[in-house]
């Protein structure tokens, strides 16, 4: 084989592979734009397909998570378990927040979750209506 066609496939392969990542790439911040805009909208968080990018904003969950990454979401179609870290509405003086934390128990009153870095458990209960979804993995 000539090293002029070995080099013209391997130039091929690559410029294949990189259109591929930046697609995906523009894909992912599409994705997120439609994501952020319908929530500006309605008010709630909004998943296409059953996923949702989200950017950990606080250092609430280190060492698990740290401040800046985007984490997926997958929306919640069962009942969460102990030591599953999720998506939760929580009232922050009467308006709603979101906030990701693990679930660390759960009693009479609804499911006890904790930030991994945090040394006390959030105030007050969550009860599943408040779940939204689970953290299924790190994007970035």
């Amino acid at each position: 084989m000539n090293i002029g066609v070995l080099r013209r496939k391997l130039n091929y392969l690559l410029t294949f592979f990189s259109t591929v990542f930046t697609l995906f790439l523009v894909f992912i911040a599409v994705y997120s734009l439609v994501c952020s805009f319908q929530e500006q909208c309605h008010g709630t968080p909004f998943f296409i397909f059953g996923w949702k990018p989200v950017i950990v904003l606080s250092d609430s969950m280190e060492p698990t998570y740290t401040s800046g990454e985007i984490l997926l979401i997958r929306e919640k179609d069962e009942t969460p378990e102990v030591n599953d870290i999720v998506m939760f509405k929580q009232k922050n003086f009467g308006i709603n927040s979101y906030v990701t934390h693990r679930i660390i128990g759960k009693d009479s009153y609804g499911y006890i979750t904790k930030g991994d870095a945090n040394n006390m458990a959030d105030p007050g209960r969550i009860i599943e209506t408040d779940i939204v979804g689970t953290v299924e993995c790190v994007l970035f």
